[in-house]
């Protein structure tokens, strides 16, 4: 019988970041049930499904899976305050784990600006990534929540 040998991702400062701006990309939405404040977040792969977490277990397939780490959790932690703060200086974008395509530049580092038609085309810098071609996702600097947020994490 083969054994499976299974690795344990970790929860570092970066992951949650990504995670955290993953949840922003495909907009989801953190719902608190009135009578007793659990917190659900709505599935970017299923429009009927709602995942269960309180910013540290969560009911998605990645978390069952083992996984520390879900946008699901990590936009839970934002609104409770709890996410870490993450500031990657340029030198240190080697170090994260999966750096994605600008969207803007669409990988490029560069994009056209101006229209052939006036006579007005040449190719600038992407201000978006700053020539670097990778999504400006990471680094991400996380704003203190707002005091809304704030005030439902106590309730």
């Amino acid at each position: 019988m083969a054994t499976v040998m299974q690795t344990r991702r970790a929860a570092t400062a970066a992951r949650w970041a990504a995670a955290f701006q993953r949840a922003l990309d495909n907009g989801l939405d953190v719902l608190i049930a009135a009578d007793n404040g659990e917190r659900f977040v709505t599935s970017a792969s299923q429009l009927d499904t709602i995942h269960r977490t309180d910013g540290v277990v969560c009911s998605c397939a990645a978390a069952v899976a083992g996984d520390p780490v879900c946008q699901h959790r990590a936009v839970v932690r934002y609104v409770l305050g709890t996410l870490p703060v993450v500031v990657v200086h340029v030198d240190d974008l080697q170090e994260v784990e999966s750096l994605q395509r600008c969207r803007r530049c669409f990988g490029e580092g560069e994009h056209w600006a101006g229209s052939p038609a006036d006579g007005d085309s040449r190719r600038i810098v992407c201000p978006a990534c700053r020539g670097s071609g990778h999504a400006p996702q990471v680094p991400v600097l996380l704003p203190a929540p707002s005091p809304v947020a704030a005030a439902s994490a106590v309730a």
